[in-house]
Protein backbone atom coordinates (compact mmCIF):
# COMPACT_ATOMS: atom_id res chain seq x y z
CA UNK A 1 0.00 0.00 0.00
CA UNK A 2 0.86 3.65 -0.77
CA UNK A 3 1.81 5.55 2.58
CA UNK A 4 1.44 8.43 0.31
CA UNK A 5 -2.10 8.18 -1.13
CA UNK A 6 -3.29 6.53 2.14
CA UNK A 7 -4.51 9.46 4.17
CA UNK A 8 -7.14 10.97 2.10
CA UNK A 9 -9.27 13.99 3.57
CA UNK A 10 -11.62 14.19 1.07
CA UNK A 11 -12.85 10.65 1.86
CA UNK A 12 -12.39 11.39 5.49
CA UNK A 13 -14.48 13.71 5.62
CA UNK A 14 -17.13 11.91 3.62
CA UNK A 15 -17.41 9.15 5.93
CA UNK A 16 -17.68 11.49 8.66
CA UNK A 17 -20.88 13.07 7.42
CA UNK A 18 -22.33 9.63 6.66
CA UNK A 19 -21.45 8.29 10.33
CA UNK A 20 -23.56 12.22 11.19
CA UNK A 21 -26.39 10.70 9.40
CA UNK A 22 -29.30 10.53 12.04
CA UNK A 23 -27.08 11.37 14.72
CA UNK A 24 -25.92 15.13 14.39
CA UNK A 25 -27.95 16.48 16.77
CA UNK A 26 -26.81 13.84 19.28
CA UNK A 27 -23.60 15.01 18.44
CA UNK A 28 -23.85 17.98 18.80
CA UNK A 29 -25.31 17.45 22.41
CA UNK A 30 -22.37 15.54 23.68
CA UNK A 31 -19.97 18.51 22.45
CA UNK A 32 -22.22 20.99 24.02
CA UNK A 33 -22.25 18.89 27.08
CA UNK A 34 -18.52 18.30 27.25
CA UNK A 35 -17.84 22.20 26.34
CA UNK A 36 -20.30 23.19 29.31
CA UNK A 37 -18.64 20.44 31.86
CA UNK A 38 -15.23 21.34 30.82
CA UNK A 39 -15.52 25.39 30.77
CA UNK A 40 -18.15 25.85 33.05
CA UNK A 41 -15.18 26.08 36.23
CA UNK A 42 -13.06 27.92 34.16
CA UNK A 43 -16.18 30.41 33.04
CA UNK A 44 -16.63 30.53 36.36
CA UNK A 45 -13.30 32.02 37.55
CA UNK A 46 -13.09 34.33 34.97
CA UNK A 47 -15.99 36.24 36.57
CA UNK A 48 -14.59 36.60 39.54
CA UNK A 49 -10.94 37.77 38.67
CA UNK A 50 -12.69 40.14 35.87
CA UNK A 51 -15.00 41.68 39.12
CA UNK A 52 -12.11 41.57 41.27
CA UNK A 53 -10.15 43.25 39.49
CA UNK A 54 -12.21 45.84 37.97
CA UNK A 55 -13.18 47.07 41.49
CA UNK A 56 -9.86 48.68 42.46
CA UNK A 57 -8.35 45.84 44.68
CA UNK A 58 -4.66 47.37 44.09
CA UNK A 59 -5.74 50.82 44.97
CA UNK A 60 -6.42 52.18 41.28
CA UNK A 61 -8.24 55.13 40.36
CA UNK A 62 -12.04 54.87 41.71
CA UNK A 63 -13.46 57.22 39.09
CA UNK A 64 -12.18 55.09 35.61
CA UNK A 65 -14.58 52.25 37.02
CA UNK A 66 -17.80 54.91 37.98
CA UNK A 67 -20.63 54.43 35.33
CA UNK A 68 -24.07 55.98 35.38
CA UNK A 69 -26.72 55.24 37.87
CA UNK A 70 -28.42 53.02 35.08
CA UNK A 71 -29.33 48.87 35.41
CA UNK A 72 -25.48 48.23 34.59
CA UNK A 73 -24.35 50.73 37.36
CA UNK A 74 -26.90 49.17 39.81
CA UNK A 75 -24.76 45.52 39.02
CA UNK A 76 -22.09 47.09 39.01
CA UNK A 77 -22.82 48.67 42.52
CA UNK A 78 -23.96 45.50 43.89
CA UNK A 79 -21.14 43.53 43.16
CA UNK A 80 -18.58 46.69 44.75
CA UNK A 81 -20.42 46.49 48.06
CA UNK A 82 -20.11 42.37 47.85
CA UNK A 83 -16.55 41.83 47.13
CA UNK A 84 -15.69 45.44 49.42
CA UNK A 85 -14.82 43.05 52.44
CA UNK A 86 -12.58 41.15 50.52
CA UNK A 87 -10.67 43.73 48.68
CA UNK A 88 -10.05 45.57 52.19
CA UNK A 89 -8.13 42.58 52.52
CA UNK A 90 -5.14 42.20 50.71
CA UNK A 91 -3.75 38.75 52.04
CA UNK A 92 -7.08 37.34 51.89
CA UNK A 93 -7.88 38.90 48.29
CA UNK A 94 -4.33 37.00 47.19
CA UNK A 95 -5.07 33.76 48.47
CA UNK A 96 -8.64 34.10 47.02
CA UNK A 97 -6.95 34.97 43.65
CA UNK A 98 -4.48 32.15 43.87
CA UNK A 99 -7.24 29.42 44.19
CA UNK A 100 -9.09 31.44 41.24
CA UNK A 101 -6.20 30.69 39.10
CA UNK A 102 -5.41 27.08 40.69
CA UNK A 103 -8.44 25.94 40.78
CA UNK A 104 -9.65 25.83 37.73
CA UNK A 105 -6.42 24.36 36.34
CA UNK A 106 -6.70 21.54 38.75
CA UNK A 107 -10.45 20.46 37.76
CA UNK A 108 -8.81 20.88 33.84
CA UNK A 109 -6.68 18.59 35.08
CA UNK A 110 -8.19 15.85 37.30
CA UNK A 111 -11.83 16.54 34.94
CA UNK A 112 -11.64 18.06 31.74
CA UNK A 113 -8.88 15.91 30.44
CA UNK A 114 -10.74 13.00 31.09
CA UNK A 115 -14.01 14.15 29.51
CA UNK A 116 -12.25 14.82 26.55
CA UNK A 117 -11.38 10.91 26.42
CA UNK A 118 -15.07 10.61 26.97
CA UNK A 119 -15.77 12.61 23.88
CA UNK A 120 -13.98 10.93 21.81
CA UNK A 121 -15.27 7.89 22.83
CA UNK A 122 -18.28 8.92 21.79
CA UNK A 123 -16.99 10.32 18.56
CA UNK A 124 -15.60 6.63 18.07
CA UNK A 125 -18.81 4.36 18.80
CA UNK A 126 -20.96 6.39 16.96
CA UNK A 127 -18.29 6.39 13.61
CA UNK A 128 -20.32 3.71 12.21
CA UNK A 129 -23.26 4.18 10.06
CA UNK A 130 -25.30 1.57 10.73
CA UNK A 131 -25.26 1.64 14.07
CA UNK A 132 -27.25 2.87 16.76
CA UNK A 133 -26.53 6.42 18.75
CA UNK A 134 -24.73 5.75 21.75
CA UNK A 135 -25.96 6.95 24.71
CA UNK A 136 -24.66 10.16 26.71
CA UNK A 137 -23.58 7.79 29.59
CA UNK A 138 -20.76 7.12 27.56
CA UNK A 139 -19.74 10.82 27.39
CA UNK A 140 -18.47 9.92 31.49
CA UNK A 141 -17.41 6.52 31.08
CA UNK A 142 -13.76 7.04 31.25
CA UNK A 143 -14.65 8.57 34.53
CA UNK A 144 -15.73 5.06 36.08
CA UNK A 145 -13.95 2.82 38.23
CA UNK A 146 -10.74 0.71 36.70
CA UNK A 147 -10.54 3.30 33.96
CA UNK A 148 -10.38 6.81 35.20
CA UNK A 149 -6.64 6.05 36.98
CA UNK A 150 -5.76 4.60 33.58
CA UNK A 151 -6.94 7.93 32.02
CA UNK A 152 -6.00 10.49 33.93
CA UNK A 153 -2.68 8.97 34.27
CA UNK A 154 -1.81 8.91 30.25
CA UNK A 155 -3.80 12.25 29.82
CA UNK A 156 -1.59 13.93 32.64
CA UNK A 157 1.56 12.87 30.89
CA UNK A 158 0.69 14.24 27.66
CA UNK A 159 -0.12 17.08 28.89
CA UNK A 160 3.10 17.23 31.09
CA UNK A 161 4.79 16.77 27.58
CA UNK A 162 3.17 19.52 25.84
CA UNK A 163 3.50 22.14 28.69
CA UNK A 164 7.34 21.28 28.46
CA UNK A 165 6.76 22.15 24.88
CA UNK A 166 5.38 25.24 25.87
CA UNK A 167 7.99 26.70 27.77
CA UNK A 168 10.25 28.29 25.21
CA UNK A 169 6.84 29.95 24.59
CA UNK A 170 6.17 31.04 27.59
CA UNK A 171 9.40 32.32 27.73
CA UNK A 172 10.36 33.75 24.39
CA UNK A 173 6.82 35.57 24.79
CA UNK A 174 7.84 37.07 27.77
CA UNK A 175 11.09 38.39 25.92
CA UNK A 176 8.94 40.05 23.07
CA UNK A 177 5.80 41.16 25.13
CA UNK A 178 7.74 42.72 28.47
CA UNK A 179 9.58 45.71 26.68
CA UNK A 180 6.50 46.45 24.91
CA UNK A 181 3.48 46.25 27.82
CA UNK A 182 6.13 48.43 29.96
CA UNK A 183 6.68 50.78 27.46
CA UNK A 184 3.22 51.67 26.81
CA UNK A 185 2.43 51.87 30.25
CA UNK A 186 4.96 54.77 30.55
CA UNK A 187 3.38 56.31 27.56
CA UNK A 188 0.30 56.53 29.85
CA UNK A 189 1.09 57.35 32.72
CA UNK A 190 3.47 60.35 31.03
CA UNK A 191 0.97 61.39 28.28
CA UNK A 192 2.86 61.26 25.84
CA UNK A 193 1.70 62.07 22.42
CA UNK A 194 4.12 59.91 20.79
CA UNK A 195 6.86 57.04 21.79
CA UNK A 196 10.10 59.18 21.51
CA UNK A 197 14.11 57.53 22.18
CA UNK A 198 13.58 59.86 25.30
CA UNK A 199 10.53 57.77 26.89
CA UNK A 200 12.68 54.99 25.52
CA UNK A 201 15.49 55.75 27.70
CA UNK A 202 12.96 56.67 30.81
CA UNK A 203 11.87 53.01 30.82
CA UNK A 204 15.32 51.40 30.27
CA UNK A 205 16.40 53.75 33.25
CA UNK A 206 13.30 52.75 35.36
CA UNK A 207 13.57 49.14 35.44
CA UNK A 208 17.10 48.28 34.71
CA UNK A 209 16.99 46.98 31.32
CA UNK A 210 19.98 46.88 28.68
CA UNK A 211 19.49 49.22 25.89
CA UNK A 212 19.41 46.13 23.18
CA UNK A 213 15.91 45.49 24.46
CA UNK A 214 14.46 47.99 22.11
CA UNK A 215 16.41 47.51 19.40
CA UNK A 216 15.16 46.57 15.68
CA UNK A 217 17.49 43.07 16.29
CA UNK A 218 16.04 42.38 19.80
CA UNK A 219 12.56 42.01 18.02
CA UNK A 220 13.67 40.50 14.91
CA UNK A 221 15.64 37.53 16.35
CA UNK A 222 12.89 37.02 19.49
CA UNK A 223 10.28 37.22 17.26
CA UNK A 224 12.04 34.65 14.89
CA UNK A 225 12.69 32.10 17.20
CA UNK A 226 8.99 32.92 18.85
CA UNK A 227 7.59 31.76 15.30
CA UNK A 228 9.65 28.85 14.92
CA UNK A 229 9.14 27.70 18.88
CA UNK A 230 4.81 27.93 17.88
CA UNK A 231 5.13 26.29 14.82
CA UNK A 232 7.54 23.04 16.70
CA UNK A 233 4.54 23.35 19.61
CA UNK A 234 1.86 23.10 16.59
CA UNK A 235 3.80 19.85 14.99
CA UNK A 236 4.31 18.25 18.53
CA UNK A 237 0.07 19.37 19.49
CA UNK A 238 -0.39 16.68 16.25
CA UNK A 239 2.19 14.25 17.21
CA UNK A 240 0.23 13.62 20.32
CA UNK A 241 -3.37 14.09 19.16
CA UNK A 242 -3.86 10.98 18.80
CA UNK A 243 -3.73 9.95 22.52
CA UNK A 244 -7.18 10.94 23.63
CA UNK A 245 -8.39 8.21 20.83
CA UNK A 246 -6.05 5.61 22.00
CA UNK A 247 -7.48 5.92 25.66
CA UNK A 248 -10.69 5.87 24.36
CA UNK A 249 -10.33 2.53 22.67
CA UNK A 250 -8.57 1.49 25.70
CA UNK A 251 -7.57 3.47 28.98
CA UNK A 252 -5.58 0.57 30.23
CA UNK A 253 -2.70 0.16 27.10
CA UNK A 254 -0.07 2.60 29.01
CA UNK A 255 0.63 5.74 29.34
CA UNK A 256 4.07 5.54 27.85
CA UNK A 257 2.67 3.21 25.15
CA UNK A 258 -0.39 5.50 24.45
CA UNK A 259 1.88 8.52 23.53
CA UNK A 260 4.23 6.44 21.35
CA UNK A 261 1.55 4.88 19.66
CA UNK A 262 0.04 8.67 19.16
CA UNK A 263 3.74 9.95 17.46
CA UNK A 264 4.12 6.64 15.46
CA UNK A 265 0.85 7.30 13.60
CA UNK A 266 1.59 10.93 13.30
CA UNK A 267 4.57 10.04 11.28
CA UNK A 268 5.03 10.99 7.86
CA UNK A 269 1.08 12.59 8.35
CA UNK A 270 2.11 15.72 10.54
CA UNK A 271 1.84 17.88 7.22
CA UNK A 272 -1.74 16.33 6.46
CA UNK A 273 -3.04 17.09 9.79
CA UNK A 274 -2.48 20.35 9.38
CA UNK A 275 -4.01 20.77 6.25
CA UNK A 276 -7.24 18.78 7.70
CA UNK A 277 -7.14 21.17 10.27
CA UNK A 278 -6.88 24.38 7.94
CA UNK A 279 -9.45 22.42 5.62
CA UNK A 280 -12.08 23.65 8.34
CA UNK A 281 -10.85 27.00 8.10
CA UNK A 282 -13.82 27.73 5.43
CA UNK A 283 -16.63 26.08 7.89
CA UNK A 284 -15.45 28.20 11.17
CA UNK A 285 -15.33 31.67 9.14
CA UNK A 286 -18.71 31.03 7.71
CA UNK A 287 -20.38 29.87 10.78
CA UNK A 288 -18.66 32.99 12.26
CA UNK A 289 -20.34 35.17 10.57
CA UNK A 290 -23.52 33.82 10.87
CA UNK A 291 -25.87 36.66 11.75
CA UNK A 292 -28.81 34.87 13.00
CA UNK A 293 -26.72 32.95 15.75
CA UNK A 294 -24.46 35.29 16.69
CA UNK A 295 -21.30 33.76 18.85
CA UNK A 296 -23.50 30.22 18.42
CA UNK A 297 -23.30 28.95 15.40
CA UNK A 298 -19.83 28.35 15.12
CA UNK A 299 -20.36 25.22 17.87
CA UNK A 300 -22.88 23.78 14.87
CA UNK A 301 -19.53 22.76 12.89
CA UNK A 302 -18.09 20.69 16.00
CA UNK A 303 -19.93 17.61 15.28
CA UNK A 304 -18.50 17.36 11.53
CA UNK A 305 -14.80 18.66 13.20
CA UNK A 306 -14.91 15.70 15.57
CA UNK A 307 -16.71 13.45 13.27
CA UNK A 308 -13.58 13.70 10.96
CA UNK A 309 -10.92 13.32 12.91
CA UNK A 310 -11.89 10.20 14.43
CA UNK A 311 -11.82 8.99 10.76
CA UNK A 312 -8.45 10.55 10.71
CA UNK A 313 -7.13 8.51 14.01
CA UNK A 314 -8.92 5.35 12.30
CA UNK A 315 -7.32 5.97 8.91
CA UNK A 316 -3.82 5.70 11.34
CA UNK A 317 -4.80 3.06 13.67
CA UNK A 318 -5.43 0.72 10.48
CA UNK A 319 -2.02 1.31 9.10
CA UNK A 320 -0.66 0.38 11.92
CA UNK A 321 -2.20 -2.51 12.26
CA UNK A 322 -1.66 -3.57 8.75
CA UNK A 323 2.08 -2.99 9.28
CA UNK A 324 1.70 -5.15 12.26
CA UNK A 325 3.29 -2.71 14.44
CA UNK A 326 -0.66 -2.66 16.05
CA UNK A 327 -2.67 -5.36 16.88
CA UNK A 328 -6.74 -4.32 17.33
CA UNK A 329 -6.32 -6.72 20.49
CA UNK A 330 -3.69 -4.09 22.01
CA UNK A 331 -6.51 -1.74 21.56
CA UNK A 332 -8.92 -3.72 24.22
CA UNK A 333 -11.22 -4.81 20.74
CA UNK A 334 -12.29 -8.61 20.48
CA UNK A 335 -12.03 -10.41 17.47
CA UNK A 336 -15.13 -11.78 16.54
CA UNK A 337 -13.86 -14.67 13.97
CA UNK A 338 -10.60 -16.06 13.02
CA UNK A 339 -8.84 -14.61 9.95
CA UNK A 340 -7.62 -17.31 7.03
Amino acid sequence: MNHANYFDRAYLKRNARENLKGKYGAALVAVLLALIVTQLLSGFATFLTNSLTSFTPFRMKVGVYDVDVDSLGRVTAFLRDLFQPLLSNRPLLIVVLFLIITVPFLYSLFVGNVLKIGLKRWFLRASHPHYATPPMELLFSPFKRGQYIAAFKAAFWKSMWLFVWSVPVILFNFFLFTPIVLLFIAFVKTGSNSITPELVDRVLEAYGLPGLFYSPAFFAVVGTVLLIFLIVLRFKRYQYKMTDYILADNPHIGTRRALTLSKQMSKGSLWRFLVLDLSFAGWFIVAAMCICLPGISIFLVFPYYEATWVEAYKNRRDYLVECQELTMEELGYVRMFSGS
